[in-house]
């Protein structure tokens, strides 16, 4: 049950895993797990009552507040309202909620995120959500069956434009950038420091791609143009396993090589 009825538009998303719900549980829970598919940088106890303070980026933040915790069977977040009031008035509380339970082989988890607008202002927040769950139910499911237990280091390059959309995509994916081919789901090739196999899991372009790099010990790649008009931001995220610091540094200066080509330079903040 949900503490209460989800109200205005909700996204309902279900994944199998290769785990036992107490696993997924606490995949969902522990902050020392929670960076192997989630925020790369996770603060708080993991208490029920208590915050969590989840970061992508220094300048990426996000603070929720865990209510329920059910091991094996369910987790629910709140978020704090604040940080979506510039979109207008919200249905209800903003609600993440989690119920797993055994299947053959693993465990079905659901997650259910209720309280968005039903205004045309909440239009970009609700897509963008919605493709950034299904990155990252995709991503954990990814963790448990080739990275469980490893340590993760996330790259990434995040950048503003004042571009539309169509002509950022046709920068970002085409020759000047990642020179996506096929633009689908299967088997792509992506320039990066030279060409790289992507299997690709999602190609909603322009907005955004996701999928596997098998020649860096099956890096996960995410592009994502996130919600905003007039000038808003993208990121080119890679979470990556076993590259070591030398790998590591060079594939970083890779993404910042791309990001400049297609955005221009980036300046000191």
């Amino acid at each position: 049950m949900s503490e209460q009825p989800p109200q205005g538009r909700t996204l309902d998303l279900t994944v199998d895993l290769p785990a036992t719900p107490d696993e997924v549980w606490r995949m969902l829970t522990d902050p020392k797990l929670l960076p192997q598919w989630f925020a790369p940088f996770v603060e708080g106890t993991g208490k029920v009552g208590e915050p969590l303070l989840f970061g992508w980026s220094p300048d990426v933040r996000w603070k929720t507040l865990l209510t329920v915790s059910e091991p094996g069977k369910r987790v629910v977040f709140r978020d704090e309202l604040a940080a979506y009031q510039e979109m207008g008035p919200t249905s209800g509380p903003m609600v993440i909620e989690w119920t797993m339970g055994p299947i053959a082989g693993g465990t079905r988890l659901r997650l259910v995120h209720s309280g968005f607008g039903d205004g045309a202002s909440w239009d970009e927040m609700y897509d963008g959500t919605a493709a950034g769950w299904g990155f990252l139910l995709w991503h954990l499911g990814e963790t448990l069956r080739r990275h469980r237990g490893q340590p993760r280091i996330t790259l990434f390059a995040r950048r503003p434009s004042t571009l539309s959309r169509e002509a950022l995509g046709a920068r970002l994916f085409g020759p000047e950038g990642f020179a996506l081919k096929p633009p689908r789901k299967g088997e792509a090739s992506v320039q990066l420091d030279r060409p790289r196999t992507l299997l690709v899991e999602h190609a909603g372009l322009p907005r955004n791609l996701w999928g596997r790099l098998p020649e860096l010990n099956d890096a996960l790649l995410m592009v994502e143009m996130e919600p905003g008009s007039g000038t808003f931001h993208t990121g080119i995220w890679m979470s990556t396993w076993g590259l070591g610091p030398a790998g590591e540094k060079d594939l970083q200066a890779a993404l910042d090589r791309l990001a400049d080509r297609v955005f221009g330079a980036a300046t000191p903040a």
